[in-house]
Protein backbone atom coordinates (compact mmCIF):
# COMPACT_ATOMS: atom_id res chain seq x y z
CA UNK A 1 0.00 0.00 0.00
CA UNK A 2 0.97 3.25 -0.66
CA UNK A 3 -1.45 5.98 1.38
CA UNK A 4 -2.07 8.90 3.69
CA UNK A 5 -2.54 7.67 7.09
CA UNK A 6 -4.04 9.64 9.93
CA UNK A 7 -2.51 10.45 13.19
CA UNK A 8 -5.74 10.12 15.20
CA UNK A 9 -9.05 9.54 14.07
CA UNK A 10 -11.07 11.88 16.53
CA UNK A 11 -12.19 14.12 17.22
CA UNK A 12 -14.98 13.86 14.72
CA UNK A 13 -15.87 10.86 11.99
CA UNK A 14 -13.96 10.24 8.74
CA UNK A 15 -17.11 11.24 6.93
CA UNK A 16 -17.95 14.83 9.73
CA UNK A 17 -14.30 15.51 9.42
CA UNK A 18 -14.93 15.22 5.42
CA UNK A 19 -17.70 17.20 5.78
CA UNK A 20 -16.02 19.85 7.72
CA UNK A 21 -12.98 20.06 5.54
CA UNK A 22 -15.17 20.77 2.76
CA UNK A 23 -17.33 23.05 4.08
CA UNK A 24 -15.24 25.26 6.32
CA UNK A 25 -12.11 24.43 5.79
CA UNK A 26 -11.81 23.15 9.15
CA UNK A 27 -9.71 19.35 9.16
CA UNK A 28 -9.73 17.89 12.38
CA UNK A 29 -6.92 15.33 11.59
CA UNK A 30 -3.28 15.16 10.96
CA UNK A 31 -2.12 13.14 8.28
CA UNK A 32 1.80 11.48 7.18
CA UNK A 33 2.37 9.23 4.25
CA UNK A 34 3.39 5.74 4.41
CA UNK A 35 4.13 2.74 2.32
CA UNK A 36 4.79 -0.88 2.92
CA UNK A 37 2.99 -4.39 3.52
CA UNK A 38 0.55 -5.54 6.08
CA UNK A 39 -0.45 -8.75 6.39
CA UNK A 40 -3.33 -9.81 8.93
CA UNK A 41 -5.58 -13.25 10.03
CA UNK A 42 -8.57 -12.95 12.50
CA UNK A 43 -10.84 -15.61 13.99
CA UNK A 44 -15.05 -15.24 15.64
CA UNK A 45 -14.54 -17.32 18.28
CA UNK A 46 -18.29 -16.28 18.98
CA UNK A 47 -20.69 -14.24 17.06
CA UNK A 48 -19.89 -11.32 18.52
CA UNK A 49 -16.37 -11.64 19.01
CA UNK A 50 -13.87 -11.16 16.62
CA UNK A 51 -9.99 -11.14 17.16
CA UNK A 52 -7.27 -10.09 15.20
CA UNK A 53 -3.81 -10.19 14.47
CA UNK A 54 -1.51 -8.03 11.89
CA UNK A 55 2.05 -7.26 11.20
CA UNK A 56 3.31 -4.44 9.24
CA UNK A 57 6.43 -3.12 7.67
CA UNK A 58 5.90 0.59 6.45
CA UNK A 59 8.11 3.63 5.44
CA UNK A 60 6.27 7.03 7.51
CA UNK A 61 7.25 10.31 6.71
CA UNK A 62 5.72 13.90 7.23
CA UNK A 63 2.93 14.68 4.31
CA UNK A 64 3.79 18.16 2.10
CA UNK A 65 1.85 20.96 2.94
CA UNK A 66 -2.04 21.62 0.41
CA UNK A 67 -4.16 23.83 -0.19
CA UNK A 68 -7.34 22.30 -0.80
CA UNK A 69 -10.79 24.09 -1.79
CA UNK A 70 -13.37 24.61 0.49
CA UNK A 71 -16.63 26.27 -0.01
CA UNK A 72 -16.31 28.83 2.41
CA UNK A 73 -13.30 29.98 4.25
CA UNK A 74 -11.38 29.45 0.90
CA UNK A 75 -9.24 32.59 1.76
CA UNK A 76 -8.01 30.92 4.95
CA UNK A 77 -4.56 29.02 5.15
CA UNK A 78 -5.20 25.82 6.44
CA UNK A 79 -3.43 23.90 9.53
CA UNK A 80 -0.11 22.44 8.59
CA UNK A 81 0.13 18.82 9.73
CA UNK A 82 2.94 18.12 12.01
CA UNK A 83 6.80 16.95 11.49
CA UNK A 84 6.92 13.35 12.59
CA UNK A 85 10.01 10.82 13.17
CA UNK A 86 10.19 9.73 9.66
CA UNK A 87 11.86 5.90 9.27
CA UNK A 88 10.85 2.74 8.34
CA UNK A 89 8.72 0.66 11.37
CA UNK A 90 7.78 -2.69 12.05
CA UNK A 91 4.33 -3.27 13.80
CA UNK A 92 2.56 -6.27 15.83
CA UNK A 93 -0.79 -5.38 16.53
CA UNK A 94 -3.58 -7.41 18.40
CA UNK A 95 -7.13 -6.32 18.04
CA UNK A 96 -10.52 -7.32 20.02
CA UNK A 97 -13.63 -6.62 19.06
CA UNK A 98 -16.69 -7.20 21.30
CA UNK A 99 -20.07 -6.23 20.04
CA UNK A 100 -23.93 -6.97 21.60
CA UNK A 101 -25.15 -4.07 20.35
CA UNK A 102 -29.21 -3.91 18.86
CA UNK A 103 -28.14 -1.45 15.57
CA UNK A 104 -25.01 -0.91 14.41
CA UNK A 105 -26.00 2.80 12.89
CA UNK A 106 -28.49 3.76 16.11
CA UNK A 107 -28.16 1.78 19.04
CA UNK A 108 -30.49 1.49 22.42
CA UNK A 109 -29.27 -1.73 24.02
CA UNK A 110 -25.73 -3.62 23.98
CA UNK A 111 -21.80 -3.41 24.57
CA UNK A 112 -19.39 -2.64 22.07
CA UNK A 113 -15.98 -2.86 23.47
CA UNK A 114 -12.80 -2.03 20.81
CA UNK A 115 -9.31 -2.89 22.14
CA UNK A 116 -5.73 -2.51 19.89
CA UNK A 117 -2.04 -3.51 21.45
CA UNK A 118 0.80 -2.66 19.03
CA UNK A 119 4.70 -3.22 19.28
CA UNK A 120 6.31 -0.80 17.13
CA UNK A 121 9.92 -0.98 16.45
CA UNK A 122 12.49 0.98 13.79
CA UNK A 123 16.29 0.64 13.32
CA UNK A 124 16.32 4.05 11.28
CA UNK A 125 14.30 6.61 13.16
CA UNK A 126 14.76 10.03 12.33
CA UNK A 127 13.29 11.77 15.77
CA UNK A 128 11.75 15.61 15.65
CA UNK A 129 13.68 17.67 17.89
CA UNK A 130 11.01 17.46 20.79
CA UNK A 131 11.43 19.27 24.73
CA UNK A 132 12.77 16.82 26.92
CA UNK A 133 9.90 16.93 29.50
CA UNK A 134 8.25 15.77 26.66
CA UNK A 135 10.16 12.75 25.95
CA UNK A 136 14.17 11.33 26.25
CA UNK A 137 15.83 11.20 22.79
CA UNK A 138 15.26 8.09 21.32
CA UNK A 139 17.97 5.44 19.77
CA UNK A 140 18.49 6.51 16.23
CA UNK A 141 21.52 3.78 15.52
CA UNK A 142 18.68 0.82 16.04
CA UNK A 143 16.95 -1.09 18.81
CA UNK A 144 13.79 0.95 19.00
CA UNK A 145 11.02 0.12 20.39
CA UNK A 146 7.51 1.08 21.78
CA UNK A 147 4.37 -0.38 22.64
CA UNK A 148 0.89 1.02 22.96
CA UNK A 149 -2.69 0.21 24.14
CA UNK A 150 -5.92 1.67 23.00
CA UNK A 151 -9.57 0.54 24.67
CA UNK A 152 -12.83 1.84 24.07
CA UNK A 153 -16.06 0.78 25.97
CA UNK A 154 -19.63 1.97 25.12
CA UNK A 155 -22.58 0.79 27.20
CA UNK A 156 -25.87 1.19 26.13
CA UNK A 157 -29.11 0.82 27.97
CA UNK A 158 -32.99 1.41 27.26
CA UNK A 159 -34.45 1.39 30.64
CA UNK A 160 -37.85 2.24 29.58
CA UNK A 161 -39.43 2.45 26.59
CA UNK A 162 -38.36 6.34 26.80
CA UNK A 163 -35.55 6.62 28.58
CA UNK A 164 -31.64 5.76 27.96
CA UNK A 165 -28.66 5.56 29.25
CA UNK A 166 -25.16 5.43 27.29
CA UNK A 167 -21.89 5.94 28.54
CA UNK A 168 -17.95 5.10 27.09
CA UNK A 169 -14.69 4.99 28.76
CA UNK A 170 -11.65 5.48 26.36
CA UNK A 171 -7.99 5.10 27.41
CA UNK A 172 -5.17 5.26 25.10
CA UNK A 173 -1.20 5.49 24.82
CA UNK A 174 1.95 4.55 25.83
CA UNK A 175 2.57 1.29 28.20
CA UNK A 176 5.96 0.27 27.94
CA UNK A 177 9.81 1.01 25.97
CA UNK A 178 10.68 3.43 24.32
CA UNK A 179 8.05 6.74 24.02
CA UNK A 180 5.72 7.23 21.15
CA UNK A 181 6.75 8.94 17.70
CA UNK A 182 4.89 11.68 17.25
CA UNK A 183 2.52 9.89 14.86
CA UNK A 184 1.11 7.40 17.72
CA UNK A 185 0.57 10.99 20.12
CA UNK A 186 -2.56 11.38 21.50
CA UNK A 187 -4.58 14.67 22.64
CA UNK A 188 -7.64 15.57 24.11
CA UNK A 189 -10.32 18.31 22.99
CA UNK A 190 -13.11 18.66 20.66
CA UNK A 191 -17.17 16.93 19.90
CA UNK A 192 -16.41 13.55 19.83
CA UNK A 193 -14.47 12.47 22.92
CA UNK A 194 -14.31 15.65 25.21
CA UNK A 195 -17.64 17.73 24.12
CA UNK A 196 -17.64 21.49 25.58
CA UNK A 197 -13.93 21.79 24.90
CA UNK A 198 -11.78 23.35 22.44
CA UNK A 199 -9.86 21.07 19.41
CA UNK A 200 -6.51 20.28 20.94
CA UNK A 201 -7.80 21.77 24.28
CA UNK A 202 -4.86 19.23 26.03
CA UNK A 203 -1.81 18.74 24.14
CA UNK A 204 0.76 18.17 26.87
CA UNK A 205 2.88 21.15 24.95
CA UNK A 206 4.86 22.77 27.96
CA UNK A 207 4.88 26.14 28.14
CA UNK A 208 6.73 28.14 25.91
CA UNK A 209 6.60 25.58 23.21
CA UNK A 210 4.74 26.79 20.05
CA UNK A 211 3.48 24.40 17.22
CA UNK A 212 1.32 25.86 14.28
CA UNK A 213 0.37 22.54 13.24
CA UNK A 214 -1.54 21.92 17.57
CA UNK A 215 0.53 18.75 17.35
CA UNK A 216 -0.52 16.15 19.75
CA UNK A 217 2.21 15.28 22.36
CA UNK A 218 0.75 13.59 25.43
CA UNK A 219 1.84 9.90 26.15
CA UNK A 220 -1.84 8.78 27.17
CA UNK A 221 -5.54 10.27 27.50
CA UNK A 222 -8.17 9.01 29.41
CA UNK A 223 -12.05 10.08 29.23
CA UNK A 224 -15.17 9.19 30.27
CA UNK A 225 -18.95 9.84 29.11
CA UNK A 226 -22.70 9.45 30.11
CA UNK A 227 -25.49 10.74 28.58
CA UNK A 228 -29.32 10.42 29.53
CA UNK A 229 -31.45 10.59 26.97
CA UNK A 230 -35.51 10.38 27.45
CA UNK A 231 -38.62 11.24 25.15
CA UNK A 232 -41.12 14.26 25.40
CA UNK A 233 -44.43 14.64 24.26
CA UNK A 234 -44.89 18.18 23.71
CA UNK A 235 -47.53 18.12 21.15
CA UNK A 236 -47.33 21.83 20.24
CA UNK A 237 -48.66 22.38 16.64
CA UNK A 238 -51.81 20.66 15.29
CA UNK A 239 -53.11 17.40 13.73
CA UNK A 240 -55.12 17.55 10.98
CA UNK A 241 -58.10 15.27 10.63
CA UNK A 242 -58.35 11.85 9.09
CA UNK A 243 -60.54 11.83 5.69
CA UNK A 244 -60.94 8.00 6.34
CA UNK A 245 -61.38 8.25 10.36
CA UNK A 246 -59.04 5.22 10.94
CA UNK A 247 -55.60 6.63 11.58
CA UNK A 248 -54.65 9.80 13.45
CA UNK A 249 -54.13 12.53 10.89
CA UNK A 250 -50.95 14.30 10.12
CA UNK A 251 -49.23 16.54 12.87
CA UNK A 252 -48.26 19.88 12.15
CA UNK A 253 -46.07 21.35 14.99
CA UNK A 254 -43.68 19.65 16.88
CA UNK A 255 -45.12 16.40 18.52
CA UNK A 256 -42.10 15.41 20.26
CA UNK A 257 -38.72 16.04 21.07
CA UNK A 258 -35.61 14.64 22.97
CA UNK A 259 -34.47 15.55 26.27
CA UNK A 260 -30.93 14.75 26.34
CA UNK A 261 -28.33 14.78 29.64
CA UNK A 262 -24.81 14.82 29.11
CA UNK A 263 -21.53 14.60 31.21
CA UNK A 264 -17.85 14.23 30.31
CA UNK A 265 -14.77 14.37 31.98
CA UNK A 266 -10.95 13.50 31.02
CA UNK A 267 -7.37 13.70 31.45
CA UNK A 268 -3.98 14.00 28.71
CA UNK A 269 -0.22 13.57 30.24
CA UNK A 270 2.84 13.21 30.46
CA UNK A 271 4.65 9.81 31.34
CA UNK A 272 7.51 10.06 33.72
CA UNK A 273 8.40 11.67 37.37
CA UNK A 274 8.17 15.54 37.37
CA UNK A 275 5.55 17.80 37.69
CA UNK A 276 2.44 16.81 35.94
CA UNK A 277 3.20 13.86 34.64
CA UNK A 278 2.29 9.74 36.11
Amino acid sequence: YSEVGAIETQPLSRAENGWSAFLLQRDHWDYFERKGVTGFAYVFPTTALRLEVSLSRDAESSTRATDPWSLFRNSDRWRRNPLIDDGHYFTTGIDLEFDTRNDRDLPTTGWLIRSRYEHLTSDDIAPVALPVVVRPSPPTGGGYGSDRLSVDVRRYSRLTPNLRVNARLRADGWIAGDRLPVQRRVSLGGPDILPGFDFREYTCAPSGFVDPSQVALCDRIIATQVEVRTRLGLNLGYRQPDRGGSRPGRFIGIEEADLVLFSDAGKAWLAGSGPGQV
